[in-house]
């Protein structure tokens, strides 16, 4: 049997209690109060160098240890392990490193990973919703009603569905917004909004620039783009809401992902890679939509700032004279 000098604490008084604590086979004892308990109604805290252990009871109350004394139950390794590993410095600082490279991997390569096998999981219905969410959360706080007439808004849908073969995955909407400015965008269900500052910018009377960025927003829904930057945005959440104890922003990361839909390089070279090859087999020439990104650059370079704007089409590419590059080339 093993004792230990201890301060009890009985859940009712914040006064500690000198008193003996008693370890036996599968119990523990108080011997001032006669009082025993159990191994399952004990909880054991884990014991860091020099800071009191503490030894929780089932009935609120518990006991602190002394700073140099270290209890553990019987045939319990863990404890004793732990101990060992934080009071070695070599040990700590091989185990934050071991924690700090899989921090890293779970935020970039690990969520890519887990991203690309659970987003094909999502039910149909939970990507329909989200998106549905999305999209009345967009029209309450950040767009209005399309100014565009409707002879211009018929016209752009025609050219869009041909230009899809008439795929009825895909459902085209005009919205105006000051905040987003010239902008284009794809929901996980299949939703694009096209914002009338883009198509006002657009210079070819058939509107083929625009049929390009429509083209590329399809990409995205196609690739699940959207779908993988939201779980990719929760895995994140989720890991440094554990890291650092607060949750809060894990109940918000599908909604703040769909509305910045901001998406990787990689993303966005897969989209414009099945945009140029949907306007090849369209025979559309990709320098239309170059042209109207050289017109939101333009745009862009009107603002006091005179840098591109914050929502615009291009604010998440920052290699655009690439991505231009890249349009012209494929004529």
């Amino acid at each position: 049997m093993q004792s230990f000098s201890v301060y009890y604490f009985d859940g009712i008084s914040s006064v500690p209690k000198n008193v003996t604590l008693e370890l036996h086979d599968s119990f523990v004892r108080i011997q001032e109060f006669d009082l025993s308990y159990d191994f399952k109604d004990i909880e054991v805290g884990v014991k860091l160098k020099d800071t009191p252990q503490s030894i929780n009871f089932s009935d609120g109350s518990y006991c602190q240890l002394k700073p140099y004394d270290f209890f553990s139950l019987p045939g319990s390794s863990k404890d004793k392990l732990i101990l060992k590993i934080e009071s070695k410095l070599k040990y700590a600082l091989l185990f934050f490193a071991l924690l700090c490279v899989f921090t890293v991997f779970c935020l970039t390569y690990g969520s890519t990973i887990l991203a690309n096998t659970l987003a094909p999981q999502i039910p149909t219905s939970a990507a329909e919703k989200i998106s549905r969410q999305t999209f009345e959360l967009l029209d309450k706080h950040y767009m209005s009603e399309s100014k565009l007439d409707k002879k211009t808004q018929d016209f752009i849908k025609r050219e869009f569905d041909r230009l899809l073969n008439k795929n009825s995955d895909f459902k085209l909407h005009f919205r105006s917004s000051e905040i987003f400015s010239a902008n284009a965008f794809a929901l996980p269900n299949g939703d694009i909004i096209l914002l009338d500052d883009l198509v006002k910018l657009e210079k070819n009377e058939e509107f083929k620039g625009i049929m390009g960025i429509l083209a590329h927003e399809s990409g995205h829904v196609v690739h699940m783009h959207g779908l993988k930057t939201l779980v990719k945005t929760s895995i994140s959440s989720a890991l440094i809401g554990y890291l650092i104890g607060d949750f809060s922003g894990f109940t918000t990361a599908f909604t703040t992902a769909a509305i910045d839909a901001k998406y990787s390089r990689d993303y966005e070279n897969e989209a414009d890679l099945y945009a140029t090859e949907i306007m090849k087999k369209n025979n559309i020439s990709a320098k239309y939509t170059a042209d109207l990104f050289d017109e939101i650059i333009k745009k862009s370079k009107e603002q006091p700032n005179g840098i591109i704007l914050e929502y615009s089409i291009l604010s998440s590419h920052p290699a655009m004279e690439e991505r231009i590059k890249k349009f012209r080339e494929n004529k």
